[in-house]
């Protein structure tokens, strides 16, 4: 379970966020979204040092709860409750597919078929 991060301190430093698991082991991660759920926020990271290549298989978003301290700081936690981690999943899918429909065709395309 990864339960904090270590973000960079400036541009200049490598970009990635890195959790360090239970054991004191660091790997890098991008942040993709942030999702709110049941009145707490959801983080989705992707590993920043896997591709699909690298075993033929798809690379796993990792979803953690975010806990606010404070002084401002993040500790990202795990859970095991899978109607948290579905519910997390689709609300990031379903912005990932408004984000590409937007990209692909613009705010005001005038297509009439992707926008509300």
């Amino acid at each position: 379970m990864i339960n904090e991060n270590i973000l960079p301190e400036t541009e200049e430093e490598d970009a990635h966020i890195y959790l360090t698991d239970e054991e004191g082991n660091e790997y890098p991660f991008d942040l993709l979204d942030i999702i709110p759920y049941n009145d707490e926020e959801y983080a989705v990271f992707f590993p920043a040092d896997e591709t699909e290549e690298d075993d033929g298989e798809d690379t796993e978003v990792v979803i953690l709860k975010v806990i606010h301290h404070d002084d401002d700081s993040l500790e990202f936690e795990g859970t095991d409750d899978e109607q948290v981690l579905d519910a997390v999943f689709n609300q990031f899918m379903e912005n990932m597919r408004q984000a590409f429909e937007e990209d692909e065709h613009g705010d005001d395309c005038g297509c009439g078929h992707c926008h509300d």
